[in-house]
């Protein structure tokens, strides 16, 4: 197999295990499960900011984790989509 396509099946690797966070957020959330990623970010950001009832400590980490991973692996694609231009 090429570097070409070893970075084509990384990426959608990537890009499968950036969805299935993107469905945990969701869920989480109790959002639509149309939201893209952006306005789940969104709302989750509200919803750490500004939420009138607490949120517990254990569902606040949860969401934490989901957007750093969510956020990684938006670099990660980054860096093959850039691998790949070359």
């Amino acid at each position: 197999m090429t570097k070409r396509q070893d970075l084509k099946k990384e990426w959608l690797v990537v890009a499968e295990l950036r969805l299935e966070r993107l469905e945990e957020i969701r869920e989480l959330l109790s959002i639509s499960p149309d939201a893209d990623a952006d306005e789940a970010v969104r709302i989750m950001k509200w919803w750490r900011e500004t939420s009138d009832v607490p949120i517990s400590a254990k569902l606040k980490r949860q969401g934490d984790r989901l957007l750093r991973e969510l956020h990684k692996l938006d670099e990660v694609k980054l860096e093959i989509l850039d691998e790949l231009e070359f």
